[in-house]
């Protein structure tokens, strides 16, 4: 029951993924992100799904630690995400160079952060969810550099809210936080959290369709045939 549900979510992020390739050409530097993120997300379910018949095994270690690499990896890029939203939505301190650096910056220490206490110290041992195994951190620590990620985006979703009237990406950012935060201990987080990725990631790719129509509308002001 609980691998079908990994494979749900598995099967929804690879969906959300085929659809992307539909979106106007050429792909923007977000819709990559988005890309990418999916792609993550996908191989974190499929690793979860099959914890049952990977256990004890060498291969299954490995994959689990590409887990975390991967998450590690591609979670900070949210932020560059959100400042790309803000300029479409021509907020206008989020052209400043200032800001971009400061964004950079909080990126490449998410990063270090995550290189230091996500994988360097990376210790993996079995964690039993309603009978289904799985390979989990030791670490109680919480994935500080997530939640700082998380943070600084749904700040910038707000002003894109503000700003253009788009809601769906800081209540995409609220709710993942809300309910990663709420269930954060329990043992069936892991449930909870990657279920809520689901609409997160709705959210995103929502957000990028409404953000290709502002640059569209943009361009076609500046340069009117």
């Amino acid at each position: 029951m609980i691998a079908a549900a990994f494979a749900l979510c598995l099967l929804i992020h690879l969906g959300f993924l085929a659809w992307s390739f539909a979106f106007p050409r050429p792909a923007s530097a977000r819709l990559w992100f988005l890309r990418l993120m999916l792609f993550g997300m996908a191989y974190d379910n499929l690793v979860l799904a099959l914890g049952n018949v990977g256990a004890g095994a060498s291969w299954y270690a490995a994959a689990s630690h590409a887990r975390f690499a991967l998450h590690a990896a591609i979670l900070p890029l949210l932020i560059p995400f959100a400042l790309s939203a803000m300029r479409a939505c021509a907020i206008p301190f989020a052209g400043r160079r200032g800001v971009a650096a400061c964004c950079w910056l909080v990126v490449a220490a998410a990063w270090s952060y995550g290189l230091w206490q996500d994988l360097g110290g990376l210790e993996l041992k079995p964690r039993e969810v309603f009978g289904h195994l799985r390979l989990a951190s030791a670490d109680a620590l919480p994935p500080l550099a997530t939640i700082g990620a998380n943070l600084l985006a749904m700040l910038c979703a707000f002003f894109v809210w503000r700003r253009a009237g788009w809601s769906p990406f800081f209540l995409g950012s609220l709710f993942i936080f809300l309910v990663n935060g709420a269930t954060g201990g329990l043992p069936w987080s892991i449930l909870a959290g990657n279920g809520a990725e689901v609409a997160f990631a709705l959210c995103l790719l929502l957000t990028e369709r409404f953000l290709l129509r502002l640059e569209k509308r943009a361009a076609f002001m500046a340069d009117p045939p």
